[in-house]
């Protein structure tokens, strides 16, 4: 977001969380391209249907925790 840290890091939990907007419009844009090349997704439109529900059932946030936990080395 090009914010202080702690404002970038309240905008991605509330992406997490589900909240509208531009960011998460970007989010879902960039993550079905990603999904389309790896093979996940037939199209654009399929990924975005697969990463928004990601976020609304919470497994993307899943994810998120569970590499912040192995990375931290905790």
């Amino acid at each position: 977001l090009g914010g202080l840290p702690d404002e970038n890091a309240a905008a991605f939990s509330a992406l997490l969380d589900g909240a509208p907007g531009a960011y998460r419009d970007a989010v879902l844009l960039n993550a079905a391209a990603a999904l389309v090349i790896a093979g996940k997704a037939n199209d654009l439109k399929e990924g975005v249907e697969i990463a928004a529900e990601s976020i609304a059932s919470g497994a993307a946030r899943a994810k998120v925790e569970g590499l912040a936990h192995v990375t931290s080395g905790s």
